[in-house]
């Protein structure tokens, strides 16, 4: 019995460590390393009820917002390891990045696998979305992902704009009206207050 529970745990540690690698989180601090206070609008009953993951299991979209260095990414990335703990697949992608990639792939005739790779994944973390302006095909890319995860997988997304600043940001209303009635409706909303946190966790 001993032997077989070695084994188990054994086995959900390479899992975990599989996830993590995988997730390629930018910050690889968990949630008790946050700093949860009012002056910083985060209330430690909102990061317990997001840290069981019923939100994640539901393919619900959580937003962050905040100024530069407040710790947006920091917590999408803390929530991000915590979900890998719990054994679900996490990946972390910041937008300019994204695009960058997506555009490749169409060149090289993969975008449909990496559509296909972002949609296949349980918890999904956008971070510093909208820092640069959105072209119609990132517009495209963006609106195809969001469908395909709606309502089924988790999306977290970061950016410094409001998120009532969104929609005009995105550009092309009409893209922009599907993109954000797929987004603004979540119950989960975060802005961050506060100084800059890049002292305290600085990225590994």
């Amino acid at each position: 019995a001993e032997m077989a529970e070695a084994e188990q745990s054994a086995a959900r540690t390479r899992r975990t460590n599989r996830l993590l690698k995988t997730a390629r989180l930018r910050f690889q601090d968990g949630l008790e390393a946050l700093d949860v206070s009012p002056e910083r609008n985060l209330e430690r009953q909102v990061i317990t009820r997001l840290s069981a993951m019923e939100w994640v299991n539901r393919g619900a979209t959580l937003l962050v917002t905040g100024p530069t260095g407040v710790g947006k990414s920091f917590l999408a990335c803390a929530l991000g390891r915590e979900a890998c703990l719990r054994g679900i697949s996490t990946r972390y992608t910041p937008a300019t990045k994204l695009f960058q990639a997506l555009h490749s792939a169409r060149g090289e005739g993969i975008y449909v696998q990496q559509v296909e790779r972002i949609r296949k994944t349980a918890l999904w973390i956008l971070d510093d979305f909208l820092l640069t302006p959105m072209s119609a095909e990132d517009r495209t890319s963006l609106l195809e992902i969001i469908d395909d995860r709606y309502a089924k997988s988790a999306t977290i997304i970061s950016a410094q704009l409001p998120v009532a600043q969104w929609h005009e940001a995105i550009g092309e209303s009409t893209i922009a009206d599907a993109i954000m009635d797929r987004l603004a409706h979540t119950p989960y909303i975060i802005e961050l207050k506060g100084g800059s946190q890049r002292k305290k966790h600085p990225p590994r």
